[in-house]
């Protein structure tokens, strides 16, 4: 009575695992292992840092039944940016028997962070070709046989500590005295992805000339930024005459090799700016 059960095992098995398959489809009369290969999705986005290794993107079988080993071929083809910066190349992907879904693990090269820090990086993996005959996507283009990766960089350094800033001035108001000017400062980490700077003029509005001109002090231009893939940003920022956003044109990010922080500021409301260079202390 046992060998009676297990041979009704396999075929209860391949049915379940392939039941999006119809038993009377025409598609599959000649031959229900013949189907085709195709991506789930068009697309992935994923963030790279030091930690990653793997990049894992789902490819589908469809066919009524699966009895034996599948390999399907694809190739990397850049759209932005070098992949071979970041993952492996072209290669194969193997369905196992009686399942219908793989993946293609891309390794993540070491050093993909620090590449993306230049710039995004986006390519396609192309389904080429397939083993036993099976087909890559549908004639009329239904099937997705194109996968889009876009792969963003999540390298972001710890800048918290003491710094010695150098700061040259564009524009106040008292130039051309006190340019450059050279201070000791704090950034401190609010531990929830944002810093702080007490005084983000360099010592121009806290015990330079604008102190003792216009009263300003410690508290007269602090600055909150964060730091996105050592790009220095900030907004909703202001002085006591306006707004201060990033100078146009200007630097503003962190060198991933010396911690160097750059940053390029300018006061909307009399025109102020200037651009600060930290060195780690």
């Amino acid at each position: 009575m046992k060998k009676i059960v297990k041979l009704f095992v396999l075929p209860l098995v391949l049915v379940l695992t392939f039941s999006c398959v119809s038993d009377d489809d025409s598609r599959f009369q000649s031959d229900p292992e013949s189907g085709w290969i195709e991506f789930p999705s068009g697309e992935t986005t994923t963030s790279v840092n030091s930690s990653l290794e793997t990049i894992s993107i789902p490819v589908s079988y469809t066919a009524p039944i699966n009895t034996s080993s599948l390999s399907v071929n694809y190739t990397i083809e850049n759209v932005l940016g070098n992949s071979a910066d970041a993952v492996s190349g072209s290669g194969t992907v193997n369905f196992e028997p009686n399942t219908n879904t793989a993946t293609i693990d891309l390794n993540v090269v070491p050093g993909a962070d620090v590449a993306l820090v230049a710039g995004d990086i986006t390519f396609n993996i192309v389904l080429q070709s397939a083993s036993r005959g099976v087909g890559i996507g549908l004639s009329d283009g239904s099937a997705t046989t194109v996968h889009t990766v876009n792969l963003v960089c999540d390298l972001t350094l710890d800048l918290g500590g003491m710094y010695s800033v150098t700061t040259n001035y564009g524009y106040h108001d008292f130039l051309p005295s006190f340019n450059p000017h050279t201070q000791t400062a704090e950034i401190i980490d609010n531990g929830d992805g944002t810093f702080f700077v007490q005084d983000f003029s360099g010592g121009l509005y806290n015990g330079g000339p604008y102190s003792s001109a216009y009263g300003t002090g410690p508290t007269s231009m602090d600055v909150t930024f964060f730091n996105s893939c050592n790009k220095i940003q900030w907004e909703n920022q202001s002085d006591p005459w306006g707004s201060i956003i990033p100078l146009n044109g200007g630097v503003n990010e962190v060198d991933i090799d010396t911690g160097v922080i750059t940053i390029s500021w300018f006061c909307e409301g009399y025109g102020e700016n200037g651009v600060s260079v930290y060195t780690p202390m």
